[in-house]
């Protein structure tokens, strides 16, 4: 496992002042991947944008677990929708 691409879930609870169980349930929720080097929990650096966001969720909102849940899955709905649509616009100019 190389060092830099992972921080450790510690580190970023300390940061944002979040539990670790916080973070553990996102992974229950299949929202995150969660790697472990020495029994330690890690965090993929490319999650955490995503991460940040469904903390920002959980404090501001006080959305809980389950919540964030359905919202992270109703916005890759609503990407996926939107997808769709720029490539049935693209074949529609084609037409034209």
């Amino acid at each position: 496992m190389k060092q830099e691409n992972y921080i450790s879930i510690k580190t970023f609870c300390e940061c944002h002042g979040v539990g670790e169980s916080f973070v553990y349930s996102m992974y229950e929720y299949e929202i995150l991947q969660l790697a472990y080097e020495e029994d330690e929990g890690k965090l993929h650096v490319e999650d955490l944008p995503l991460l940040e966001k469904m903390v920002r969720l959980h404090k501001e909102l006080d959305i809980n677990p389950e919540g964030i849940q359905a919202i992270h899955h109703l916005l890759g709905q609503v990407e996926s929708l939107q997808e769709e649509v720029a490539s049935l616009k693209k074949k529609l100019d084609t037409f034209k």
